[in-house]
């Protein structure tokens, strides 16, 4: 694990070069702690809980998800990108982590002020008042939650250990205390205490290797303005998935929050590893093209972009496919009522699979960063004008709000392929890769429907068989279609595994 005095030291870059396999190692065990420990306790505790309980955590945590933007107010992307940058400099370090670590404490105190006022204040809280104050020590804690100083000097095996250490934590209290239909409150304890002790670990290491330092009020407000930016930039999802829990927690009924949150938590899990592939090739993209090394910036971009779209597809598609059995083994019947809610996500998420590679892979890879956060913005105003209409006309459902959220990720897209056009980027989305993918990914319909019709949807042992059987058939058909036509991504997969 590389160490900040041995990085001020110098030889800097040898350093770097020679862990940049470890550090890709630690960040993949990293993405996989943060999928598989939440897993293990999510279907239990919604088992446990009382549907009340579980339903008003659900409208806490859209809560929070609104706030806790604000209270990070663009201190991580910045802090990170920015220590990145002047690393060697060890006074200059030691000046902007004082200043970006006084920043936040005032914006998270801040924040919290404003969130206890309003579940202080207004009357649909008070019933779980308690619980909602819990939350503060959440947004009090984003402080410390200084691993953008940590990623920046790429202590990701410091980060990988205190991850899996407060994870396990978290997963055997859990276990061993919330027990009850109404532990809700201790639920919630346990996982705020679990959040503000990864906090305060973050926050314990970088200060063990960056010292405080004296700076000026100017200085300090100095920050402001290109804070403020990156805010901007980092947050127009709080016009997306962010905004549809807002409406959904106002003025919509609790439960059908929760049917959105389980039914995103669980497409998350899945999203965030088969876009694992797409997320390692950015900087290397970034580097070829601010290098002028177009011909291999095209050849990395086409080659990431379909092994990508190539693993991403049919999760997006089998998923929907098994909707019901998928919350059945996440929530049992209790919410079964989410699987509408669960299929139209994975299609959304399917949609948005070319967004990822367009934004991310193309135009942030191509420092065009400012044009994407304008048409962010554009398909977000789209997205709240929608579902202001859904509140007044009185169809806000989370069916609806994926919907009209899934419209705008395509407006957003249009945009996208209009914009890379006209940069003169050689670069088509929909690739013959990408469209036999997504052609494959469709004969899983009518396979699934056959075995469902033969299975009925009764008993443990019939949801089991049919969900395997379904997996099973659609896996083999995939693989055995990608053989057949011959596809590159397999031949260069099985190419290196003989290696």
């Amino acid at each position: 694990m590389p160490e900040l005095s041995v990085m001020y030291s110098g030889g800097i870059e040898n350093l770097m070069s020679k862990s940049i396999k470890a550090n890709a190692l630690f960040k993949t065990l990293m993405s996989i702690v943060n999928i598989v420990f939440p897993l293990l306790t999510a279907p239990y505790v919604a088992r446990v809980l009382s549907m009340d309980g579980y339903t008003e955590y659900n409208k806490a945590v859209s809560m929070i998800t609104w706030f806790t933007p604000f209270a990070v107010f663009g201190v991580y992307t910045y802090g990170m990108r920015t220590i990145s940058q002047i690393k060697k400099d060890r006074e200059a370090v030691s000046r902007l982590f004082s200043q970006l670590f006084s920043f936040s404490v005032f914006t998270s105190v801040l924040v919290s002020i404003v969130y206890l006022i309003l579940i202080l204040t207004l009357p649909s809280f008070q019933n779980y008042k308690g619980m909602y104050a819990v939350f503060t020590v959440q947004l009090l804690s984003i402080c410390f939650a200084t691993d953008w100083a940590n990623e920046a000097f790429e202590s990701y095996g410091f980060i990988l250990v205190k991850t899996f250490f407060c994870r396990l934590l978290y997963v055997i209290a859990v276990f061993l205390f919330v027990r009850k239909a109404d532990n809700v409150f201790m639920y919630v304890s346990l996982s705020s205490l679990s959040l503000m002790l990864n906090n305060v670990l973050t926050f314990l290491y970088a200060k063990s290797k960056i010292k405080f330092s004296r700076f000026s009020f100017k200085e300090e407000m100095a920050l402001a303005k290109p804070l403020f930016i990156v805010f901007l930039l980092v947050n127009s999802s709080m016009l997306y998935t962010i905004f549809d829990r807002f409406v959904l927690t106002w003025f919509g009924d609790k439960l059908l929050l929760t049917y959105y949150n389980v039914s995103q938590t669980i497409i998350m899990a899945v999203v965030n590893v088969t876009s694992s592939v797409l997320l390692v090739s950015i900087p290397r993209l970034s580097y070829l093209w601010a290098n002028d090394k177009k011909d291999e910036y095209y050849s990395l971009l086409n080659k990431s972009s379909d092994i990508f779209m190539a693993f991403h597809t049919p999760c997006c598609v089998g998923l929907a496919c098994i909707s019901s059995e998928i919350i059945f083994y996440y929530s049992g019947m209790k919410y079964i009522a989410a699987s509408l809610t669960f299929l139209l996500f994975s299609l959304r998420y399917y949609i948005s699979a070319f967004d990822m590679i367009l934004a991310k892979q193309v135009l942030l890879a191509t420092g065009n960063e400012k044009v994407l956060a304008k048409m962010y913005y554009i398909g977000g105003v789209y997205n709240v004008i929608a579902k202001t209409v859904l509140v007044f006309i009185g169809k806000l459902t989370p069916e609806l709000c994926i919907i009209t959220t899934a419209v705008a990720d395509l407006i957003v897209i249009a945009m996208e392929i209009i914009c890379v056009r006209k940069f003169e980027i050689r670069f088509s989305i929909f690739s013959k890769a990408k469209i036999k993918y997504f052609i494959m990914g469709l004969l899983f319909v009518p396979v699934v429907l056959l075995i469902k019709k033969f299975i009925p949807f009764y008993g443990l042992k019939n949801i089991t068989l049919r969900t395997a059987l379904s997996i099973c058939s659609c896996a083999i058909l995939y693989v055995s279609m990608l053989f057949v036509t011959k596809d590159s991504v397999v031949f260069s997969l099985v190419k290196r595994g003989s290696k």
